[in-house]
């Protein structure tokens, strides 16, 4: 069946693809004479950071749990990194004091491998997939299709930042979720799973919930065991970190300063503008004089890694007292952030790169912006076209409609964890998801137009 041997080759010009780009973004953008780095910047720099410190420390002769830095952002990307360096044999910066990264050092191999286990993941979803479906391959060829060759998707295959890495574990829990199986205790492994997408990004802390709500709709034996087999795999690494955690600042915790920062540093301000009519800027200096002021009154001192946490969770309940006190003007700016994040855009990486390299000017305010956001609207309002009508078509069948629940309940979850940041590229984890329904809406046009055209031959 040409579907069955196409997918295929899908498979392969998405990764060609992908490896071309990385080669061409690194010959371009490596330059050791242009610090910093223009395409380990930002919070990219506090991975490749993370993952020297881990590395010296280990030669230094400590114990894992002792080694790198206390865990403040993200946890598995700096690890994975500093694993591939120490295995490659290879250094991450020319000057690690002054922050000043190597040219080179490996890095085309840490994005081809970044390429290959996305591929390969996703390969593994395809037969999960496939299974599922009952060997549906038209279908699963729209889907899978999607995720190995739509731009927006496979462009993160060639940065540095988290999210290639991220999809591919998203998949492989997908699959391991909608596989079929008689093994009582299997859903410790889809915990597990869970756990490592927590590590790999925050925003799968509470991942775990729409997976049970899955459960109870769809197993019919051994609910209890299974939910109970899924929480104990994600306690495991959820233990893991914690004790990590423990060993380096005598605190077990699970959750990094960054989550109990984020709203408190994107959302409060706009907030607060917006109530009392007053620009951001004000707001933020007034915030700064109102923290500088409890810092004191409370002794801390944000040198320490114990009073830095305190910090960030006074932020956090500072956040959550000014979207109490103000639903409404927290719930239309949050309406319109998720808007704009599920705003597709196929070419974010390559202008990340190009304004990190050689202007001081932002991207969202150049005339590259201007230039492609009509564009990026049109093909955006393609691809949700079909997306809508895969959804329409999904749930005219009754045989599928506990997965079609789990997977918009998940675009939903995203959505709510992300949505309020406003960026496009945290509608990432979403697009992934959103491939289902693309799938289901361009294989039921093909469907139906084949039917159409069947009939006409048949008068």
């Amino acid at each position: 069946m040409i579907f069955k041997r196409n997918i295929f080759f899908a498979f392969f010009i998405g990764l060609l693809i992908s490896i071309t780009t990385s080669f061409l973004n690194l010959n371009k953008y490596d330059q050791i004479d242009h610090q910093p780095h223009s395409m380990i910047n930002g919070d990219i720099m506090g991975v490749w950071i993370s993952a020297e410190k881990l590395k010296k420390d280990l030669y230094d002769g400590k114990s894992y749990f002792n080694s790198g830095n206390p865990y403040e952002k993200t946890y598995l990307s700096s690890r994975i990194l500093a694993f591939y360096s120490y295995i490659a044999k290879n250094e991450l910066f020319e000057d690690f004091k002054n922050n000043k990264i190597r040219k080179g050092g490996g890095k085309l191999g840490y994005l081809i491998f970044q390429s290959l286990f996305y591929y390969l993941a996703l390969f593994f979803f395809y037969q999960k997939i496939l299974e599922f479906y009952n060997y549906n391959y038209k279908k699963c060829f729209f889907i899978t299709g999607f995720l190995a060759l739509e731009p927006t998707i496979i462009q993160w295959h060639s940065s540095f930042w988290n999210e290639s890495i991220f999809f591919s574990l998203q998949l492989i829990t997908l699959g391991l979720i909608i596989h079929k199986t008689s093994i009582k205790f299997f859903p410790i492994i889809i915990g597990i799973f869970i756990g490592l997408m927590y590590l790999q990004k925050t925003v799968a802390v509470f991942f775990i919930l729409p997976v049970i709500f899955y459960f109870i709709i769809s197993k019919k034996e051994h609910l209890i065991v299974s939910i109970g087999s899924l929480f104990l795999g994600y306690l495991i690494i959820l233990f893991f970190l914690g004790y990590e955690n423990f060993k380096k600042t005598d605190i077990f915790y699970v959750t990094p300063n960054q989550s109990l920062n984020a709203h408190y540093h994107y959302l409060v301000p706009q907030v607060i503008s917006k109530k009392n009519n007053v620009s951001e800027i004000n707001v933020r200096k007034w915030l700064e004089q109102e923290e500088k002021s409890w810092i004191e009154k409370n002794k801390i001192d944000p040198n320490k890694f114990k009073d830095r946490r305190k910090l960030y969770k006074q932020r956090q309940k500072i956040a959550l007292n000014v979207f109490l006190n103000n639903k409404i003007i927290t719930t239309k700016i949050y309406i319109k952030k998720i808007i704009h994040h599920g705003l597709l855009n196929p070419i974010q990486v390559y202008y990340w790169h190009k304004y990190n390299h050689n202007t001081t000017e932002e991207y969202h305010v150049s005339s590259d912006h201007k230039k492609w956001i009509w564009k990026r609207i049109l093909y955006s309002l393609v691809i949700y076209f079909f997306v809508f009508l895969g959804i329409i078509y999904s749930f005219k069948k009754n045989e599928y409609k506990d997965f079609n629940y789990f997977i918009i309940l998940l675009i939903f979850y995203y959505m709510l964890i992300l949505g309020f940041m406003g960026n496009t590229r945290y509608f990432m984890p979403s697009l992934i998801l959103v491939s289902i329904f693309f799938g289901e809406g361009v294989f039921s046009i093909l469907k139906n137009f084949s039917n159409h055209k069947t009939k006409i031959k048949q008068r």
